[in-house]
């Protein structure tokens, strides 16, 4: 009866410990998908710093150009002012 009594208790040890290694296993796996995402996050967060610093070249390159073509725009003006101005005075005179 003891003996029977001893070995049911194992058994019930036994599956215990199969429940705990199978949690045990479990945690592992979740900590492995928490360390990916982690990484990943990570890995997004530099190609998104990146990003910013590429946006803030364009975006002063964007201000020179609109600088240079204002400048440029005006000196077109006043070039086709005086050459319709040019004209204009010829004709009459």
């Amino acid at each position: 009866m003891d003996a029977e009594m001893d070995l049911q208790r194992l058994e019930r040890i036994e599956e215990k410990l199969d429940k705990l290694s199978e949690a045990v296993t479990n945690i592992a796996r979740v900590e492995e998908k928490i360390y990916a995402s982690t990484k990943r996050a990570d890995r997004l967060e530099h190609r998104l710093d990146v990003i910013e610093t590429e946006l803030d070249e364009v975006k002063n390159t964007v201000a020179y150009n609109s600088k240079t073509v204002a400048g440029v725009e005006r000196i077109f003006w006043v070039v086709i002012s005086a050459g319709a101005s040019a004209i204009v005075y010829f004709l009459r005179g």
